[in-house]
């Protein structure tokens, strides 16, 4: 046996390492600095996500790790996941990539965080937050590894989008939209199946009425909302967009099944919806609860392979040369955290402190500088901020002292980008000397001013079950049964109640009976009361969405002055009125307020019409319509929340004064 020299044994290059171990350092600071700063819009996704309704973020945490995936944006919890996976899957390409500061990055990273602020307040809007939020991530990234790295890392940033819950008023459209898509495309599948079963399917609105044998089979198949193609919706678009980037594809493949993932969405949806009409037939209750959900749940493993078809059926449309690749890339800094001096020395050490403390101090100054910039401008512009600060400087000296510490800032950011331009530990040290000062800036300003980011729940006094059967000479005939679990979840709250009441007062010309519409217009109406607390969306469900759902027509909409009479209601000292109640004494902010009317009709009845009239109570403030709930329903400083939506539906009633009368 003779011995061979290990210097004669074929030498393997070893892979460029992603992250040096200075690098998980930064990271570490880096990324726990700008959850921080975020934090708040974050813990909101996350109650979204898993429909926490714990008070503290441990039993937010534990309603995440129980969370169904069957959810509303249960899947932004899962999108984070798919970008880490994106970045270590192409982690040899990122990390042969050159590496170097870039400045117009740092400008990116304070117009996120401006608009992250401004969106808080006065802007008041979560998914602008959002955006701003990714918006801020992708000028740090950029700031500190330049745009050679981007070219790997833009799709994990913009990924993160698909984790924004769209503003509820245009997801409420999207999801009308598909409902009727669903109810129809099923209905047309299912009597397609039907010449073989003997089955009919007739849809109304958002409603299929199926009919077996001869027998309308009860209780209609209603494509709620939890059908309608808008759970799984955004769930179907994260999917197929992850699996036209997870894999190497030319810009218009990946183009295509991008566009492709609404289309599939839908399909699969109406496979669902005719699934669930067809197990109706065999066992109703298999159309609802835990069985219900894992129906969906079930509908992603197509969806996955629809997708993949796509992308099998484009790898065969264009055969690439796979010898052609990318030419390597010119040298430059192969680790992350690699950029300083060298650590082996007592001096290079000094140094690389030095450097790393001047980026901090620089980063601290330049955004202290921008700060104020910002608070000053919107002094000028946000009349509640400008009443604050009229007492100390006028809009003249603001207009001055915006002009000296703008000039100031300027020298400041030219100081910076001299300093970061070659010295990696430099930008490092900015990056968290803004982040740093921006974390302190926005708490502070917080606590100041005693802003609340997440509100808290108030339990009700009374539960709305024990409203009384007897108001005045209104007699309760009928209480509308349990909901199932299924509309429970559509609904978003357990608290509530709906009941018919009758006007004795009225005569009748004979028994009233409900069934077949037999009572005096205006003598009944249909009480319902649903109440929320401690949600992190106001999105409640309306008449005008519900019922054309249900397949009523759309007669008219608008307003209603109501008007509370009697001589209980007294005011009271406080600016508020006082009115009795066996549960003791009950304050109202006014007894004269505006409501929201619809009028509708069922389509073969269109001269019998009905209305409707509800309003909200959300934080002692009574409003006539959700959007007014979420732009004026919550004062920044409120720590709690919540509204209540009451609505009053009086069938055969169309003329809408009679209506606002009753």
């Amino acid at each position: 046996m003779t011995s061979t020299s290990l210097t004669s044994l074929p030498h393997t290059r070893r892979a460029p390492a992603l992250i040096g171990r200075a690098g998980w350092l930064w990271i570490a600071v880096l990324g726990g600095l700008f959850m921080v700063l975020h934090w708040s819009f974050i813990e909101r996704m996350l109650r979204i996500a898993t429909d926490a309704k714990g008070e503290t973020r441990w039993l937010m945490i534990k309603d995440a790790i129980a969370t169904p995936w069957s959810r509303d944006w249960s899947h932004v919890l899962v999108v984070p996941l798919i970008s880490l996976y994106y970045i270590y899957q192409h982690r040899e390409r990122l990390a042969a990539a050159p590496k170097r500061v870039y400045w117009p990055g740092l400008l990116i990273l304070f117009a996120g965080m401006f608009g992250f602020a401004w969106w808080i307040y006065p802007g008041r809007n979560d998914f602008f937050q959002g955006h701003s939020m990714i918006l801020s991530l992708f000028g740090l990234v950029l700031f500190l590894l330049g745009p050679a790295s981007m070219k790997a890392l833009w799709f994990p940033i913009a990924y993160l989008v698909l984790a924004v819950r769209i503003p509820g008023r245009i997801w409420e459209q999207i999801a009308w939209t598909l409902q009727l898509i669903a109810a129809h495309c099923s209905t047309i599948a299912m009597n397609f199946i039907g010449v073989f079963l003997d089955l009919e399917a007739a849809v109304r609105g958002s409603t299929i009425q199926l009919i077996h044998k001869g027998v309308a089979v009860m209780p209609p198949l209603n494509v709620a909302e939890a059908c309608s193609g808008l759970r799984m919706l955004m769930a179907f678009v994260a999917l197929g967009v992850a699996l036209a980037f997870l894999w190497d594809r030319a810009w218009w493949q990946r183009l295509i099944m991008m566009i492709t993932t609404v289309p599939i969405a839908i399909l699969v949806n109406v496979g669902r919806v005719t699934t669930v009409g067809l197990l109706q037939l065999v066992n109703p209750e298999m159309t609802r609860g835990d069985f219900h959900i894992m129906v969906g749940l079930f509908m992603l493993i197509p969806a996955a392979m629809l997708f993949l078809l796509v992308g099998w059926v484009l790898d065969r449309i264009i055969i690439q040369d796979e010898s052609a690749q990318d030419p390597s890339p010119e040298p430059g800094d192969r680790e992350f955290g690699t950029g300083a001096p060298s650590l082996k020395t007592h001096e290079s050490v000094t140094l690389a402190g030095g450097r790393i403390a001047k980026g901090v101090l620089g980063g601290v100054t330049l955004a202290v500088l921008v700060g104020l910039n910002y608070a000053l401008a919107l002094a000028l512009i946000a009349p509640a901020v400008r009443e604050r600060l009229a007492a100390w400087m006028g809009s003249a000296a603001t207009i001055v002292a915006m002009v000296v510490l703008g000039l100031l800032l300027v020298a400041v950011l030219v100081g910076v980008i001299r300093m970061v331009r070659t010295r990696r530990g430099a930008a490092l040290g900015v990056g968290v000397g803004v982040l740093l000062t921006a974390t302190f800036g926005l708490n502070s300003v917080v606590a100041a001013t005693k802003t609340v980011l997440i509100k808290r729940s108030v339990p009700l006094r009374v539960q709305l079950d024990r409203l009384d059967r007897q108001l005045g000479n209104w007699q309760m005939i009928h209480e509308d049964p349990p909901m199932s679990p299924a509309e429970l979840e559509a609904l978003n709250t357990s608290s509530y109640v709906s009941r018919v009441y009758l006007d004795t007062q009225v005569s009748q010309p004979e028994p009233v009976d409900l069934a077949r519409d037999v009572f005096e217009p205006g003598s009944v109406v249909r009480l319902h009361v649903a109440y929320y607390t401690g949600t992190p969306d106001t999105v409640p469900h309306v008449p005008d969405r519900c019922f054309t759902a249900a397949g009523l027509r759309r007669a008219g909409q608008g307003t209603a002055r109501l008007h509370l009479e009697g001589d209980q209601f007294r005011k009271g000292n406080d600016g508020w009125w006082h009115a009795p109640s066996k549960f003791g004494p009950v304050r109202l902010p006014t007894i004269d307020f505006s409501a929201a009317i619809f009028s509708f009709y069922a389509p073969r009845q269109p001269d019998r019409k009905s209305s409707v009239i509800y309003f909200f109570s959300a934080n002692g403030k009574y409003l006539n319509s959700p959007d007014r709930v979420r732009l004026r329903g919550f004062d920044p400083t409120d720590r709690y929340s919540y509204y209540c939506k009451i609505e009053v539906n009086l069938p055969k009633v169309g003329d809408t004064d009679f209506a606002t009368e009753r």
